[in-house]
């Protein structure tokens, strides 16, 4: 079976956030947590603040 190929980047985080968002990630992949916490942020009309 061909492996998927994924189009990703990177980003750069200060050690300290990198631990906080291990910590809270529980069994997700980075990907997935920060999609999860982007749909939350977007539903909650923060994003319309700005």
């Amino acid at each position: 079976m061909p492996k998927r190929v994924r189009d990703l980047t990177t980003i750069q985080l200060t050690t300290e956030t990198r631990d906080r968002l291990y910590r809270l990630k529980f069994r997700k992949t980075y990907d997935e947590f920060l999609s999860e916490l982007c749909d939350v942020f977007e539903a909650s009309g923060q994003d319309d603040q700005k």
